[in-house]
This record gives structure tokens, sequence and C-alpha cells, in this order.
């Protein structure tokens, strides 16, 4: 007798590793996040707005982040990472309390100067990821 096939959302709900060390990986990590919240919470909680804030305010340190990541990884694997990432966002267990705080985190972080975002990148993508389970 075989066991039943896994179905795709207990697939995609596989852990992600924790929020890495790396303060570019961390901050990737969590721009990830609040990028699939941007397009995910449009009819719940919006995160849009504060999201495209972040962008703006952040634009060389995120830019610095990318290029970091893909030099530390390399680009297949870096892309491979970015898939599992983004399919782990997309499958939240409760939409709403993701958006929720989806939006708070993302507000917060684009009112940060760049300074302060770089060491609380960690534990604001901690923050997001809780809200997936």
């Amino acid at each position: 007798m075989r066991a039943p096939p896994v179905s795709a959302p207990q697939q995609s709900r596989a852990a992600l590793p924790s929020v890495p060390a790396s303060s570019h990986a961390a901050l990737w990590r969590l721009r990830a996040g609040l990028n699939v919240a941007a397009l995910s919470c449009r009819n719940r909680t919006p995160v849009a707005p504060a999201y495209g804030r972040l962008l703006s305010r952040h634009r060389s340190l995120l830019a610095a982040a990318y290029q970091a990541e893909q030099r530390r990884l390399g680009v297949t694997a870096f892309d491979r990472e970015q898939t599992r990432t983004y399919n782990r966002f997309a499958n939240q267990r409760s939409p709403r309390e993701f958006c929720r705080s989806a939006a708070a985190i993302a507000g917060q972080a684009a009112a940060m100067p760049s300074t302060n975002l770089v060491p609380a990148a960690r534990g604001l993508a901690s923050q997001l990821e809780s809200r997936l389970r």
C-alpha cells in the first residue's frame, strides 16, 4: 500500500531556513516577502503604497543586497532560492493576518533611514515569516 501523494500546498509550505544572519540576505528576504504581500494583499490590507516607498527610499541599499546575494549564491542558486522564497510567502495560512502584519512592517521599514533598516532587516523578516505559520 502506498502513501498518498503530498499535495502542492503542503509542499509549498516547506519551512524556509531561518532568516539569514547576513544583513544583505535578511534584507533581500524581507523585500521578497513584502513584494509578495504588495501583490497578494490588494483586496485586504494594502501593502503596495508602503512597499513602493520602501523601494524608493532604500533603492541603493536594495541594489547592493541584490548584487551581494547573486555573488554569494551564484545566479542559478539565487534564482532557485528566490522561487522557493516567493512560493513560501505566497502560501500563507491566514492571508488576513499576513497582510495586516506585512502592511505594518512595510510602513515601518519604509520610514526607517537606510542605516537603521540594515540592522533591523533580520527581525522584520522574522516577524513577517512568523505570520506564515
